[in-house]
């Protein structure tokens, strides 16, 4: 399975506003779409294969067509799906408020309204299939349960091995050196926020990670990966860029943690890099040398065993997923002949209308 091709729409910046991380479902939702930011929010309910994803794509289509810009949000369990389309230019927000990610109107009728794809499913249809339903929903749930089982324990030792890396990382060198490049890339920055979103998720198709920000920036910083020592650099940037403008991109098992900052007036990204990703950095940052190399040699054999858990653990956590991607395809295939997608059509073209006239 691709990933939704909303995001490689004209405009389109590509997103995930949730993840499956080591302390569970972690989401971003009340943040994405926070409906003081918005003229009208626009919440999808529905079950699976009802045609949420298909009706958010017509308003990524129409937006394409119109010259917006606009974020395509995946869903992090599902990437070929769509979570949700945002408008900024039209302070327009449509999103899936389903279950994991249930989201209701914080101002109904004013902002936030509700519209009920389920309304064009034929529940007789639907009632005989209940035993057939209720088994596959059961199976779903036990596979999304061992995933965050998995996931837990590899966020654990994925823990040991940054913990190894903070004890022996020296930070006022590490601050000194963030400081530095910081001023010379961004100067005092511009006052601002600081948004969230993800660019990674452990997925139903694998572990995805999206270059929306490679393709926005003019700069980037690249920062060694090697193990921990890129999550403590990484964090203390952060933490000197607070007061402006920044999308942080928090890690996707350990949200504690973060991947990437990006500095949208600048157009500088940093980010932690692999090594072939490193060697393609326009600035690159080798944080091996905040470290005590004698200190990281007498936990070498801890640190080692800690890593190759945490992957093993992760790959069978993608395995986990990956079987409730499979089980939730045999639910849509029950689903979607029972619904009228005519009426999902009209529905579709009339909110286009609103949103866009």
């Amino acid at each position: 399975m691709k990933l939704n091709h909303a995001i490689e729409r004209n405009g389109a910046h590509g997103y995930f506003a949730s993840a499956n991380t080591a302390g569970g479902f972690y989401s971003l939702f009340g943040e994405a779409y926070d409906e003081k930011k918005f003229k009208s929010v626009y919440i999808l309910k529905g079950g699976p294969g009802t045609g949420k994803s298909t009706l958010m794509d017509t308003i990524a289509a129409r937006a394409e067509r119109d010259g917006y810009e606009f974020e395509a949000l995946l869903c992090s369990s599902d990437a070929g799906s769509l979570d949700g389309i945002i408008i900024d230019a039209l302070g327009t927000a449509i999103l899936d408020g389903t279950a994991p990610h249930c989201h209701d109107p914080v101002y109904p009728g004013v902002c936030g309204s509700i519209i009920n794809l389920g309304a064009f499913w034929n529940e007789d249809e639907l009632r005989g299939h209940r035993g057939e339903i209720e088994a596959l929903f059961r199976d779903k749930s036990a596979a999304y349960t061992r995933t965050y089982r998995l996931l837990h324990a590899a966020g654990t030792a994925r823990k040991d091995v940054i913990g190894a890396y903070e004890r022996a990382t020296d930070t006022a060198k590490t601050d000194a050196a963030v400081r530095r490049l910081l001023r010379q890339l961004v100067g005092h920055g511009t006052d601002g926020a600081e948004t969230h979103r993800f660019i990674s998720a452990y997925s139903t198709i694998g572990n995805v990670r999206l270059d929306t920000l490679d393709k926005m920036a003019k700069t980037t910083v690249t920062v060694s990966s090697s193990h921990g020592a890129g999550y403590v650099y990484m964090n203390r940037l952060r933490e000197a860029s607070k007061g402006m403008a920044t999308v942080v991109c928090p890690d996707a098992l350990l949200p504690e943690y973060c991947e990437a900052v990006y500095f949208p007036d600048e157009e500088v990204l940093y980010k932690l890099a692999d090594d072939e990703e490193y060697e393609k950095g326009d600035v690159r940052v080798n944080c091996s040398r905040f470290v005590s190399s004698e200190e990281v040699r007498q936990n070498r054999a801890k640190i080692r065993f800690s890593d190759k858990i945490a992957d093993t653990l992760i790959d069978e956590a993608l395995s986990s997923l990956s079987e409730a991607g499979k089980i939730h395809g045999e639910i849509e295939k029950i689903y979607t002949p029972a619904m009228n997608f005519k009426g999902v059509t009209e529905t579709a073209r009339a909110l286009e209308e609103k949103i866009f006239s």
